[in-house]
């Protein structure tokens, strides 16, 4: 088996398998000959998804002789990605018994790492059929400065969702906090309501969300979607069509 692949941006896969080791001790990546990489996983607890595809157009180089699942342990990878400078790109390679990580500067030259690829099944993420009542779109640069800020006040962040747009809130014994998000005031690129909809505020936990402060900083538009006391959905379109899903059940009060 041999897998070959040049991605133009290594800082994606740096902050996406970061971000992951803080939940996740170890991943399976699905690789596919024509339809790129797919990292699918839950949270031990079950409480958060994780769905990350990256299609082979984002790559600059692709050669998959056929499908397969790399199974890594994050923490070592995210050791690794941590070496990756702005304008590296990544190489993955691999030729089934080890996974080869390589990071390409500007001028060509290579770093690579090797890292031990586990043995393992791939565990089957359900598919997640879900009817949202509300479709809010913000840039992802917005997104992160608001998390970054409501994160650091509580554990609980609320969304509080209208007609004319959504609200996140986090409280703490110190006070409230509140970012407003609509059309009128510009921070919403498009926003859309279902024919049926009442207002509700649904309650999710700050931990699993603040995963997105950082990656939101590399997505040029985060769409949120929501429906009451449904799980959320906020999916973060990156470079080269590289999509990041992330959802998260509600508390229970």
């Amino acid at each position: 088996m041999s897998i070959k692949s040049i991605f133009i941006d290594a800082r994606i896969w740096r902050y996406v398998l970061r971000s992951l080791a803080d939940y996740i001790e170890t991943i399976g990546i699905l690789i596919h000959p024509s339809e790129g990489m797919k990292i699918k996983a839950m949270d031990p607890t079950h409480v958060m998804l994780i769905d990350f595809h990256v299609p082979v157009s984002a790559f600059e180089e692709y050669s998959v002789e056929r499908e397969t699942t790399l199974f890594v342990n994050l923490e070592n990878a995210s050791k690794i990605l941590r070496r990756a400078s702005k304008l590296d790109k990544l190489m993955i390679s691999s030729d089934g018994s080890k996974l080869t990580l390589g990071f390409v500067s500007k001028s060509g030259a290579l770093r690579s790492f090797i890292l031990p690829l586990l043995s393992g099944s791939h565990e089957e993420v359900p598919e997640l059929s879900l009817e949202f009542q509300v479709q809010a779109k913000i840039l992802g640069a917005t997104l992160s400065s608001a998390l970054s800020v409501l994160e650091d006040v509580g554990e609980i962040l609320k969304f509080k969702v209208s007609r004319e747009g959504i609200s996140l809130i986090a409280t703490s014994d110190l006070g409230e906090v509140e970012f407003v998000f609509s059309i009128m005031t510009g921070t919403l690129i498009d926003y859309q309501v279902s024919e049926n909809f009442s207002e509700f505020t649904n309650i999710y936990s700050m931990r699993y969300i603040s995963l997105l402060t950082i990656l939101a900083k590399l997505s040029e538009v985060a769409t949120v979607r929501l429906g009451q006391d449904m799980p959320c959905e906020i999916e973060l379109e990156m470079l080269g069509g590289a999509r990041l899903k992330l959802y998260v059940a509600p508390r229970v009060e």
